[in-house]
């Protein structure tokens, strides 16, 4: 019993030891980091819209310009939006239609010079051919300024 004890004992010793051990370590490789809120002009939105014969494929990349890691606040899961109109401002496509997302608020840290990027396709199937509007924004809380619009030509 007695020899039980001390290897329990002993066994404790040594994880709590392991773990303070990870904890420093952790709490020194955040504080050489360095982030800040995102101000105006720091992150450039860009999107590029390759249409074929039956889809739409949009590539999201969001970068940062500025000299500091930026960090996003988003209150879900989903980190844009899309939506493309018609001539008539009728939605004929959105993104989040039909999809759920976690509610729970996520973080997404960009470092200076860096960027992120999203893909997403769009099976627009049999549509009208034509002129529509692509809206991309970015849904984080801390800017309201990552809109991109453009048109797109859907062809016969």
């Amino acid at each position: 019993m007695v020899r039980s004890t001390i290897i329990f004992c002993t066994m404790l010793i040594f994880l709590f030891g392991c773990s303070n051990n990870i904890e420093e370590q952790a709490n020194t490789i955040v504080k050489e980091e360095r982030e800040s809120n995102v101000e105006n002009g720091e992150l450039e939105l860009k999107v590029d819209v390759n249409v074929t014969e039956h889809q739409a494929e949009f590539i999201i990349t969001l970068a940062n310009n500025s000299n500091e890691m930026k960090k996003l606040e988003f209150p879900t899961s989903q980190k844009y939006e899309i939506i493309v109109t018609d001539g008539n401002d009728q939605e004929v496509y959105r993104y989040s239609a039909g999809k759920m997302f976690t509610q729970a608020i996520e973080y997404a840290l960009i470092k200076q010079g860096e960027s992120v990027q999203w893909e997403e396709i769009w099976e627009y199937g049999e549509i009208m051919p034509g002129e529509y509007e692509v809206d991309v924004s970015i849904l984080a809380h801390d800017d309201e300024n990552l809109i991109y619009k453009s048109t797109i030509e859907i062809p016969e």
